[in-house]
C-alpha cells in the first residue's frame, strides 16, 4: 500500500486507531517460509551442526549495502561472524530454506563490550528470495495491511518520538500511541535506548525485530527507529526492553535504509 500524497500524521494515526479497535491478529506469516522476506519474520542462524538447533530471531530494518545488496539489519547476538555460523535460514534449517548470510562486525553483548563503538547489530544479506520493505501493520490490527518503510529516525530524535511499535515473530506487534518513555542507556555500547516493557512488550525470539514509529522525519509514514536487542535485567523477567538505534547501526556498517 503506498502513502497517499495528501497523507497527514493526524489522519494516518486516526485511521490506524480505528482499525485497531475492530481487527484481529494475523494468524500466519511470521513463522512461515516467505518470499519476499519482510520485517518481523523468523529466521535461524548460528547453525553449527545439522543435528543441533540454531538461534531463532526476527528480521529487522530493510537495508541496502553500498554495492546494492538487499537484506536486513538484525541483532549481532543472533548470528556469528564465522562460517558456517553466519549462514541464515528462513524459517529454519533445510535444503530449501537457505536464505543468505550475515555480515557481523558487532557485539554479542553490548553491556560487557570493551569497544564502545560496536552496536549489537549485523547485516543479513538475503539470497534466494526477495526483500520487502513493507511493514506488516496487519499484525498491529489492520488485517492484510502493509505499508512501506519510508525512512529512519535520526539518532538525535530517538527520545522525542510520539509513538513506538515493534514487530517480532514471538509477540508480534506491540507498542503504544502515547509518547514512549524511551531513554538512552550509556551502559551499553553502540547507541542503545531502554523502553518500559509495558510500552513495547517483547520476548527473546523477537531479537532483531523492527522497532518503528508513525511520524514525519524526512518523509511522513513508517520510520524505522531501531531493532530489539534484549532486555533489563538480563535473563529476565524483563522490566525494560533495549533498542539499538538504526541510524547509528547503519552508519556503522555504511549501509542505507531500503525505503519505498
Amino acid at each position: 500500500m503506498g502513502t497517499p500524497k495528501n497523507w497527514t500524521p493526524i489522519a494516518k494515526k486516526g485511521a490506524l486507531l480505528l482499525a485497531l479497535v475492530a481487527a484481529g491478529a494475523v494468524g500466519v506469516g511470521l513463522t512461515d517460509k516467505v518470499d519476499p522476506v519482510f520485517p518481523g519474520v523468523m529466521f535461524e542462524s548460528k547453525k553449527m551442526l545439522l543435528g543441533l538447533p540454531g538461534t531463532y530471531c526476527s528480521a529487522g530494518v530493510p537495508v541496502a549495502t553500498a554495492d546494492g545488496r538487499l537484506g536486513f539489519l538484525i541483532a549481532s547476538h543472533c548470528t556469528d561472524p564465522f562460517w558456517p555460523g553466519s549462514y541464515v535460514y528462513q524459517p529454519w534449517f533445510g535444503p530449501t530454506t537457505f536464505a543468505g548470510y550475515s555480515i557481523d562486525w558487532g557485539t554479542d553483548n553490548s553491556y560487557y563490550e570493551p569497544d564502545r563503538r560496536k552496536p549489537d547489530a549485523a547485516l543479513w544479506i538475503v539470497m534466494g528470495r526477495g526483500v520487502s520493505n513493507e511493514v506488516p501493520l496487519g499484525y498491529c490490527g489492520r488485517t492484510g495491511s502493509r505499508e512501506p518503510m519510508v525512512g529512519i529516525v535520526p539518532e538525535a530524535s530517538m527520545t522525542s518520538m510520539s509513538n513506538i511499535w515493534k514487530i517480532g515473530h514471538v509477540t508480534r506487534c506491540t507498542g503504544t500511541w502515547s509518547r514512549p518513555n524511551i531513554r538512552p542507556d550509556t551502559r551499553y555500547s553502540g547507541s542503545v535506548y531502554s523502553v518500559p516493557i509495558e510500552e513495547l512488550n517483547s520476548d527473546s525470539g523477537d531479537s532483531g525485530g523492527l522497532v518503528f514509529t508513525i511520524g514525519c522525519y524526512e518523509r511522513c509514514g513508517v520510520n524505522a527507529a531501531g531493532i530489539i536487542i534484549g532486555g533489563i535485567p538480563q535473563g529476565g523477567p524483563w522490566h525494560y526492553v533495549l533498542v539499538q538505534s538504526a541510524d547509528y547501526a547503519l552508519r556503522y556498517y555504511g549501509a542505507r535504509p531500503y525505503v519505498g
